[in-house]
């Protein structure tokens, strides 16, 4: 009994977690709000700050990424617009 109720407690705590790994992925155009050395930030409207390595866009360029909400990995991304171009 002891062991059904821990199990049932585990899978309660990781319901939530769970859940988002399965959830949908979410595409939107975003701005590259900062660079460090090979690393690009971009924020979505989740709020969630995310790091693209290897980066070889500068600040102000635009983006279309896809991700999962509440997840820090993107699982694709690629440039709209420069902000260079005239």
């Amino acid at each position: 009994m002891l062991i059904v109720a821990g199990v049932v407690i585990i899978l309660a705590l990781l319901g939530s977690s769970a859940k988002n790994l399965f959830s949908a992925s979410i595409t939107e155009d975003v701005t590259v709000k900062l660079k460090k050395d090979m690393d690009c930030v971009v924020e979505p409207s989740d709020g969630i700050p995310r790091v693209i390595s290897n980066c070889n866009y500068l600040v102000g360029d635009n983006l279309s990424v896809t991700y999962k909400s509440k997840q820090p990995a993107i699982e694709r991304y690629e440039l709209n617009n420069s902000s260079n171009s005239q």
